[in-house]
């Protein structure tokens, strides 16, 4: 095993945009400790890349619970003195309104798209302050920006892995630390089988968004990479939304009456409309 290489953990690697990022560290010489808990994807995936000559190791990792990132730690760092680089990557998606969202399912995108940040990034802290110039990415969402109507619970959860990083990106400037929050909108994943009570017309939506929106994991992956390097904090890769995200901010009364209108053209079931 070679001693030197750097070190990239990241959750959710086995498929989607957590694999695009893999994929491009491993191309670059980084060691991928991929961590999901489809262990037959994650492992094929991994003796793909054991196979090009990189270096890739598999942990299986239930995100759910802060024991199971207790344990992830304990795996890691009887084989590895740092962590260089963690990409909090693993969620899941969710649409549906207020009166429509049941408390299981709060429940639910809380703990996998906030709390396993959390988790994950207590756990393995120890870790990276151990490396010489190490840096935390969490995968957020433009939808934790924009709080569109209609996707309650994944706003909510994902607007709180954005307040968590901004307030983690000035506690860890005592360490050296570099911190950034990935905030794609819509691009070709995977993410929309892991909607829980969202109807077929809004999963039909969101999948015709994610068709058409002219972006691939493997360009968010690319922006993700440079992002890191440049020590950016907001990672935001398609120019609709960057653009949206400053007309949010300096006409925000605009931009919520915006927000309705498109909302109820979607609940009125007319198509065409655009996020």
């Amino acid at each position: 095993m070679k001693q030197n290489m750097k070190n990239i953990l990241i959750t959710g690697a086995a498929s989607g945009l957590g694999k695009a990022i893999a994929e491009l560290y491993a191309d670059k010489g980084w060691r991928i400790l991929v961590v999901d808990i489809q262990d037959e994807l994650g492992n094929e995936f991994v003796q793909e890349l054991n196979n090009k000559g990189k270096q890739a190791e598999y942990y299986h990792c239930d995100i759910g619970q802060k024991k199971n990132f207790d344990a992830l730690y304990d795996q890691v760092s009887a084989k590895h003195d740092c962590i260089d680089v963690l990409i909090n990557n693993a969620g899941v998606a969710s649409a549906g309104t207020l009166e429509s969202t049941t408390e299981a399912e709060w429940d639910r995108l809380i703990r996998l798209d906030l709390m396993s940040v959390i988790y994950g990034t207590q756990a393995l802290l120890p870790l990276l302050k151990k490396s010489k110039k190490a840096h935390i990415a969490s995968t957020a969402s433009y939808a934790g920006l924009a709080n569109m109507p209609g996707m309650m619970t994944y706003n909510v959860a994902k607007a709180g892995v954005i307040a968590f990083s901004e307030t983690l990106h000035g506690e860890m400037a005592m360490y050296n630390i570099g911190v950034s929050v990935i905030c794609p909108a819509f691009f070709q994943t995977n993410l929309v089988q892991s909607m829980q009570g969202a109807s077929d017309k809004t999963k039909g939506f969101i999948s015709n968004q994610m068709q058409t929106s002219g972006v691939s994991a493997t360009d968010v992956a690319n922006d993700v990479y440079n992002g890191i390097n440049k020590q950016q904090f907001m990672i935001i890769s398609h120019v609709q939304s960057r653009r949206q995200v400053l007309i949010k901010r300096l006409f925000p009364i605009f931009f919520m009456k915006q927000k309705i209108k498109i909302f109820l053209k979607l609940m009125q079931g007319i198509k065409g409309i655009k996020i």
